[in-house]
């Protein structure tokens, strides 16, 4: 059955007659007809479209099978007989290629076990290793990744050596060393490249490095231009000469709603596969400062309602009607519509919200249902949903279950998932769900591969008693970088005190890097983040020693009591609170009344900890209470939130410093969209080349 807006009408009226027809064959007494139009596989959380070449049809071939074979042949571990070469998860490894290890095998023993305040200490990122040679085979009854051994050269990071080497030094920075090992292929986790920092030349790089998997040689850099090498889940062959950023023309129109500041186009359009050309947004502050970031779309913050496709109220209908011709003549049109991506409020789904179960949280739990409205009217190529964790669970997982089944419905494959942000290159915990949605042409997007080690679990969503699936690994036992702490993220900030409210500052950009050889060279399809302080959070790279503004390094005013409290707060992770007298306690850290803690309350940020997950209203008695800065005495700036939350320096808030506050907790992490970004990107690549 044809698919797309246009077909819209005749297909329902076809499903009207087939339901029709499945009516009068019961009243007949004849048998149930079925039907298949999707190929659901729990172990991938996603429902595909399904081939009418590959279903079978009486032939005794089963396409499912056929898919679960490849899958487990990919695992299988094969070793070339000249011992040159083996492959390993489906990627191939050669002599001279650069590889990821687990970093437990050089170390038996974690630095730290328990991960408190925030703190990822303990958790390391692959060693980087050069495969020198494949050792001989013949002593081994039984050839598999656990009995073949590799020598390996083994290259260190900064971190290795101390946290401040770690902090000053580029993420990406590696030592060359003579020390070399012996370890079994099954420690090996994946494939990189290095550079000699000489080779590479000047790059006006975004604000968060973008990356991917590949291989090469150190000592003939030209060698390794030319060879190419696959990702860790080996899905993607890297001959990517073709994979070039896409023009302003080739990007995907997309239509943002529930757009809030627009942290997730930002972070989309930062990764070349869309261009926010339409954004709908209620609160109107929130609406300026998506307009001041993405100047070439067509914002709208007015509450209307369309009358001809909706069932619209005379307040909605009233509105419509004052709207602006020019406005109106901007809106798009079925077939216009190449993506449509957001994020409903999530008041009624967040653990945040203590009043989630109010009138008014319920009635936003129903905008997942206008969402979903606009995907059936359009019927854009790709869709893709955000809301907290909780969404998946809220209301027995009925709510999630609903949105699966309407994009079902319309025809699109589904893929669902949680995702950790932290492991996308952002300083905080914050985990979200995602779902993309793809018409039955495109291939679906994969998941984004972790980059970053993060104290977080597997993040799991039940599909049934016995059966959980996972969209991304945990990376507590390793990733390709560390993690980025609070002294990355807003250690370079000049200080300001409690209520600062100058919205521009002139700063002084200072480069901590410098004298780098090699560098871990890693190009477009996974996240990574560059801790380089002139341009980790900065739009592009500018000479060190240079000027240049800060923008919105504003905090919100304490009172004199509050102000008193942080004062009494130590700056020493660890340390205990004195309390000269008992009236200075905050009534919720009052123990003896309470017989309990209110954990994380009246807290300071540790310098080699994360932010906690960002919030609306930071403030030391919310129900994310740890945000007073390190070091000074006041709540974290605008500009430091900002930065945990991966916005560029660059990035503009409008209102007073409540609005702003609340359009960065409200936003989706631009790291993170930048990750989901390229996996589209890479999606439509690769049909593009498969056709």
């Amino acid at each position: 059955m044809p698919w797309g807006h246009q077909h819209r009408k005749e297909n329902a009226v076809a499903d009207k007659i087939d339901r029709a027809r499945a009516e009068e064959r019961k009243k007949k007494g004849l048998p149930t007809e079925y039907y298949c139009k999707s190929l659901y596989w729990p172990e991938r959380g996603a429902f595909f479209a399904l081939s009418y070449g590959s279903i079978g049809l009486g032939s005794g071939s089963c396409h499912a099978c056929k898919l679960k074979e490849a899958d487990s042949d990919r695992e299988k571990f094969k070793l070339d007989a000249s011992l040159a070469s083996f492959m390993y998860h489906g990627t191939k490894y050669s002599i001279h290629d650069y590889v990821y290890v687990s970093p437990y095998y050089f170390s038996s023993e974690r630095e730290a076990e328990i991960f408190k305040g925030g703190r990822n200490v303990g958790l390391k990122a692959y060693a980087i290793c050069q495969l020198l040679e494949i050792c001989d085979t013949k002593q081994s009854k039984h050839i598999d990744a656990s009995s073949v051994r590799v020598k390996v050269r083994r290259f260190f990071r900064p971190e290795d050596i101390s946290s401040e080497k770690a902090y000053s030094s580029d993420i990406r920075e590696v030592y060359y060393s003579e020390e070399m090992h012996t370890v079994p292929v099954d420690v090996i986790e994946g494939k990189c490249e290095i550079r000699k920092k000489s080779d590479l030349g000047p790059q006006d790089l975004p604000s968060h490095i973008k990356l991917r998997y590949s291989t090469g040689q150190l000592n003939d850099d030209s060698t390794s231009r030319k060879k190419k090498g696959k990702c860790k889940e080996g899905e993607i062959d890297s001959e990517s000469a073709k994979m070039k950023e896409a023009s302003e023309g080739n990007r995907l129109s997309t239509l943002d709603i529930f757009a809030g500041c627009g942290g997730l186009s930002e972070g989309l359009e930062q990764s070349g596969v869309s261009f926010a050309k339409w954004a709908i947004e209620y609160e109107e502050a929130a609406g300026d400062a998506f307009k001041l970031n993405h100047p070439g779309s067509l914002g709208d913050h007015a509450e209307c309602g369309d009358a001809d496709d909706c069932i619209s109220t005379a307040e909605a209908a009233e509105l419509a009607a004052s709207l602006d011709q020019t406005e109106v003549d901007n809106l798009p049109l079925p077939g216009q519509v190449d993506f449509i991506n957001g994020g409903p409020p999530c008041q009624g789904f967040s653990g945040m919200n203590r009043f989630n179960q109010s009138t008014w949280s319920k009635v936003q739990c129903e905008m997942i249902l206008a969402f979903l409205s606009f995907a059936e009217y359009y019927r854009p190529k790709f869709f893709l949903l955000e809301n907290v964790r909780n969404f998946v669970s809220f209301n027995q997982g009925q709510t999630f279950r609903l949105t699966l089944a309407s994009l079902l419905e319309m025809g699109y494959q589904v893929r669902f998932g949680i995702l950790e942000a932290g492991a996308y290159g952002v300083p905080q915990s914050r985990k979200r769900a995602f779902i993309w949605a793809a018409s039955p042409e495109e291939l679906l997007p994969e998941w984004p591969e972790p980059m970053h080690v993060f104290a977080a679990p597997e993040l799991k969503i039940s599909l049934s008693k016995s059966l959980q699936y996972s969209a991304a690994r945990s990376t507590t036992r390793g990733a390709p970088f560390r993690s980025l702490t609070v002294r990355d993220t807003i250690g370079d900030l000049p200080p300001v005190s409690n209520g600062a409210s100058n919205t521009s500052l002139e700063v002084l950009l200072m480069s901590t890097c410098h004298n780098i050889k090699y560098l871990i060279i890693l190009t477009y399809h996974c996240l990574g983040a560059c801790s380089i302080k002139v341009s980790l959070f900065r739009g592009s790279r500018r000479k060190s020693g240079s000027m240049d503004w800060l923008i919105d390094h504003i905090s919100k005013e304490m009172n004199e009591l509050n102000l008193i409290r942080c004062q009494r707060i130590p700056k020493r992770p660890g340390q205990i609170i004195y309390w000269p007298s008992a009236d200075l306690i905050p009534w919720c850290l009052q123990i003896l009344r309470r017989g309990t803690i209110w954990k994380g309350l009246f807290g300071r940020l540790d310098w080699e900890g994360n932010f906690p997950t960002s919030i609306t209203d930071p403030q030391p008695m919310g129900k994310v209470g740890m945000c007073f800065h390190p070091e000074q005495d006041r709540i974290v700036t605008v500009r430091e939130c900002a930065r945990s939350q991966g916005f560029p320096d660059s990035y503009k808030f409008s209102g007073t410093v409540l609005h702003k506050h609340r359009q960065i907790g409200n936003a989706v992490p631009p790291p993170l969209a930048y990750a989901l970004g390229r996996k589209l990107k890479e999606a439509i690549e690769s049909k593009s080349l498969s056709s």
